[in-house]
């Protein structure tokens, strides 16, 4: 099938159900309602619905293109992008937040993102900073620094509900499972922004990519500045991953898999990859979004928990009927 046929199903499918998913909920709205300001329908699909699939599209994005630029930076099928440890130092800042914050409000949610997105961007430069040896960026020593600080934010994060009582050891269990729940316009006035620079600034950068994906000796022959490039790219992915995980918590799975869906069925360019991988990511998201609304309405799963459930059969199947990775 012609790649740009592919490319076309891929987005219309997105598209698709990322519409769909804007009716589908505990409540099923009416569409003939949602201009009618005194409907509830017209609340729901405005105040929460539309902002949730939003948010969480965007999130999605990001988070899949996120995970394409670690795997071919560090040239490992299995990296994501929470393998530097940028989940894990915001889910420590939103969890020291928790325990001595005074109250739980609505003020104190959003105090709870502003600390989450600190705690990401300190781990962002500690682990930079143990990467960089002699003036010289080491790929090897930035991705084992990064699982390493991830280890030691995860001790830190149980030793916190350790001692936290039983209500503030809940809400950082639910925040670091990863939600969309909470979402509000000013996340996404918020993460568009953030995201649309990211993702001009990681396109910019295809052909270094596909370049650096090759190896260090081809890369170099070719004028590529490998330390320029990753660091660039490694602040910019991170800082989106720590903008994202600030608002919705870390959301695993959709960062590895998407990346080699489109690799398997779609192109191995990055210039093909990193818009189509944005858009599907953005959609598997929304989608697993829906079903963790509607599979035990009217209470609701945590939406990273969907993402494994749907995502790890669906990747097994593909492995063994492609054969590859």
């Amino acid at each position: 099938m012609n790649t740009n046929i592919k490319i076309f199903i891929i987005t219309f499918l997105s598209i698709l159900i990322t519409v769909i998913s804007l009716f589908i909920g505990s409540h099923s709205i009416n569409i003939y309602n949602i201009f009618n300001s005194e409907s509830i329908d017209n609340y729901i699909f405005f105040n929460t619905r539309l902002q949730r699939v939003i948010t969480g599209f965007i999130t999605g994005g990001i988070l899949a293109v996120s995970g394409l630029v670690f795997q071919s930076i560090f040239k490992n099928p299995i990296a994501t992008p929470f393998t530097l440890g940028v989940a894990g130092g915001a889910s420590l800042g939103a969890a020291i937040y928790i325990l001595f914050a005074q109250s739980i409000s609505l003020m104190a949610v959003f105090g709870q993102t502003i600390a989450a997105l600190i705690g990401a961007v300190i781990t962002i430069l500690i682990v930079y900073s143990f990467a960089f040896i002699k003036g010289r960026l080491n790929n090897v020593t930035l991705l084992l620094a990064g699982v390493a600080v991830n280890f030691f934010t995860s001790s830190l994060i149980m030793f916190i509900q350790y001692f936290a009582d039983i209500q503030k050891s809940y809400i950082i269990t639910r925040y670091i499972t990863g939600s969309l729940a909470a979402v509000s316009l000013n996340n996404i006035l918020f993460l568009t922004p953030l995201s649309l620079a990211a993702f001009i600034i990681i396109y910019s950068y295809h052909k270094e990519l596909d370049i650096i994906s090759m190896g260090e000796y081809i890369a170099k022959s070719r004028g590529v500045n490998i330390t320029s490039s990753i660091t660039i790219l490694y602040f910019t992915v991170s800082l989106s991953i720590a903008a994202v995980v600030s608002a919705t918590g870390p959301i695993g799975f959709v960062g590895m898999i998407i990346p080699h869906i489109i690799r398997m069925y779609v192109s191995f360019k990055n210039k093909i990859l990193i818009p189509v991988s944005f858009i599907f990511g953005g959609a598997f998201l929304v989608f697993c979004d829906t079903v963790s609304r509607v599979i035990i309405a009217p209470a609701e799963l945590p939406v990273s928990v969907v993402t494994s459930l749907i995502g790890a059969p669906f990747f097994i199947f593909l492995i063994m009927k492609t054969n590859k990775l």
